[in-house]
């Protein structure tokens, strides 16, 4: 009994190495490490590392604190523009990534329509996406045409959601689940179905292009209130010294520094209430 209990046991452990060493698990990955892989990827940046992208940060920071001790001298103020510069690459690929997910949601729409007209021709769906791949979107085209490389190897739906994981977008994540339904259970109402998704989705995008346009005419308002009075310090420090020298003491710089805060303070307000509701991932 003692002896096929251990020959079992020693059996299911070589089971479980060799199914280990064949099959890895990756470990799952954090939500805030997932949303920030996300970020970077719908931002462009397909290719970069979140370390190696906030070290570019922490260079940057670098960078504007010591262009800032040299222009004025001023520690503490140097300190936080530091601080400013670290922070300037995340601000910047956050606005770049509203950017881009507008224009390509755009054109996912289109690809979408164009879909629904070759499926409601009797195409297949891969046929459907050649087509796209060929004569869709120019932004999207190479996107599709991975896809349609990959399903003459792999399984549809391993294709699918391997898109969805580099494209990391709302819209695509409805489509792609809208193919894999139809994959699945079959029907003759994709372009139906494709048909409403595009019209909702182009509604949607309709309002948020409104949204945006009224919020980029207070961002900019915000900008140039928040960037005059670090310009006019920066001017009476080069024409007129002396009037800057009252800050270089700590009771000055503490005061200086307690204005940037007001200011970055009241910008960030300003852009919270203009802000536009994210559009999170609900079927990944």
């Amino acid at each position: 009994m003692i002896t096929t209990v251990l020959s079992l046991t020693f059996g299911a452990g070589i089971y479980m190495m060799f199914d280990g060493l064949t099959n890895p698990r990756r470990p799952a990955m954090p939500g805030w490490l997932r949303s920030a892989r996300e970020s970077l990827v719908r931002a462009g940046l397909r290719e970069v590392s979140l370390r190696e992208f906030v070290l570019f940060s922490l260079a940057s920071g670098i960078l504007a604190g010591f262009l800032a001790q040299s222009l004025l001298g001023l520690g503490a103020v140097s300190v936080l523009v530091a601080l400013l510069g670290a922070s300037a690459p995340y601000a910047y690929y956050v606005q770049r990534q509203e950017r881009r997910r507008g224009v390509f949601q755009l054109e996912l729409v289109e690809a979408i329509s164009q879909l629904r007209d070759s499926v409601k021709v009797g195409l297949s769906v891969q046929e459907s996406l050649g087509a796209l791949a060929r004569n869709g979107p120019e932004g999207l085209r190479p996107e599709f045409d991975r896809l349609v490389n990959q399903l003459r190897v792999s399984m549809f739906r391993d294709v699918i959601e391997g898109a969805q994981d580099r494209l990391a977008d709302p819209v695509f994540d409805t489509f792609a689940a809208t193919l894999l339904m139809n994959e699945r259970l079959g029907g003759r109402n994709l372009s139906g179905v494709l048909e409403r998704l595009a019209a909702a989705t182009r509604a949607q995008l309709k309002v948020e292009q409104e949204a945006r346009a009224y919020q980029a005419h207070t961002v900019t308002t915000a900008r140039i209130l928040a960037g005059l009075p670090p310009l006019f310090l920066v001017g009476l420090r080069f024409l007129s010294p002396s009037y800057v020298e009252a800050f270089a003491h700590p009771g000055g710089q503490l005061a200086l520094v307690i204005s940037a805060m007001s200011i970055l303070t009241g910008y960030n307000i300003m852009r919270w209430m203009t802000r536009l509701p994210a559009q999170p991932r609900v079927l990944r």
